[in-house]
């Protein structure tokens, strides 16, 4: 691939007003931390840590402004270098540029870098269609249309398959959320989904429920939110509940392995829904991001019941409940009784959950004729 743009020609962007790290709350703290305090600038965790945060700001038009920004100049103003030295971080590169600019850093290093990334035609090296989408969606947030013939019927047909989603397969789960996050620009225009691909995500949203698992779910009502769709009273109650019991600590994560994306889901989830996020942050150079959780796992619990009746199982919900009944705790019973009685399609996600009729196992070995 040919140079076609030479960044080192680029002048530098002008200096953010301010250059002192922020003090004040909310989500100027955020940036300092993410910024300065959790990864070493610029390596692959940093950028995509970083990327996070600055994409839910700007998709929730929360600007932080210029003193929050300041702790990006550093990155900034290597961008250029950066992405010609490490090409395969291009995306998340991009990423952070493209945010920064979206929520006020001066400059338009974004398009300049969207403009070379297509000449390169770094979309080629994409394995996939999700990374092809997203470089699709960076690229148009600075300008540059890309043609990519085929891409969102085969992103619909990926959508439309819903019993894909009633299983645990956490790769399946990112993919579907963030194709539907990349066809909405993060919320910017409403998409109108085929019914099958909205089935996908209340099975998904009834995985998540089961597992407890607030993280995935608070997505799934970002995007059934961005695809037009009222958002289920449980679930919606489940986030909520989950706000309150975050509690943010002025102590550094010494293995970054806190709650901290759970964190920025349940506030952008918070904040699409009209209520406050990101408030309440201290004004501290280090922070931690905790959930306590009930020590329990009713997903795992009703997968091995299940799985421990055999020939017996059925994907009938009701004579599952009393099969199962006396392999799970009273926690992963309630749980279920929720779901069953407020999560959207129940019944039919737990058909396909229960694996009642899937096909049939394959023969250990081949007979001889």
């Amino acid at each position: 691939m040919s140079n076609v743009v030479s960044f080192a020609s680029l002048a530098r962007a002008p200096r953010v007003a301010g250059q002192a790290v922020p003090q004040a709350n909310g989500a100027g703290a955020l940036l300092a931390v993410f910024a300065h305090h959790r990864r070493r600038q610029g390596d692959a965790w940093w950028l995509k840590e970083n990327a996070e945060l600055l994409m839910i700001l700007a998709a929730l038009g929360r600007k932080p402004g210029d003193l929050g920004l300041a702790a990006y100049q550093p990155f900034y103003e290597g961008a250029a270098e950066m992405v010609t030295f490490h090409p395969q971080y291009y995306r998340l590169i991009l990423g952070v540029v493209t945010a920064l600019e979206s929520l006020g850093y001066p400059g338009d290093l974004g398009p300049r870098l969207a403009q070379w990334i297509a000449a390169e035609g770094w979309i080629e090296s994409e394995v996939n269609d999700l990374q092809r989408a997203e470089v699709r969606h960076l690229l148009a947030r600075n300008g540059v249309t890309l043609d990519c013939p085929g891409l969102d019927q085969r992103l619909i047909g990926f959508l439309s398959r819903p019993a894909s989603f009633a299983l645990p397969n956490p790769r399946a789960a990112y993919d579907l959320l963030h194709v539907v996050f990349y066809l909405s620009d993060y919320g910017r225009r409403l998409i109108d989904l085929p019914e099958a691909a909205i089935e996908s995500l209340l099975m998904l949203g009834c995985l998540a429920h089961l597992e407890q698992n607030g993280d995935l779910l608070g997505e799934v009502l970002l995007a059934l939110h961005y695809a037009g769709q009222a958002l289920p009273p449980l679930w919606r109650d489940h986030l909520r509940a989950e706000t309150a019991a975050f509690r943010v600590e002025t102590v550094p994560c010494r293995d970054s392995s806190d709650a901290y994306h759970n964190f920025l889901v349940n506030q952008w989830l918070m904040g699409t829904m009209g209520e406050s996020a990101f408030q309440d942050i201290p004004s501290a150079g280090a922070m931690s991001f905790r959930l306590t959780r009930p020590v329990i796992a009713p997903l795992l619990e009703w997968s091995q019941a299940l799985k421990g009746l055999g020939a017996q199982r059925s994907g009938d919900w009701p004579e599952m409940r009393v099969a199962c009944a006396p392999q799970l705790s009273d926690q992963a019973l309630a749980v279920a009784d929720a779901g069953a009685a407020g999560s959207p399609l129940f019944d039919r996600f737990f058909t396909s959950f229960a694996r009642a009729a899937g096909p049939a196992a394959p023969p250990l070995r081949r007979k001889l004729a």
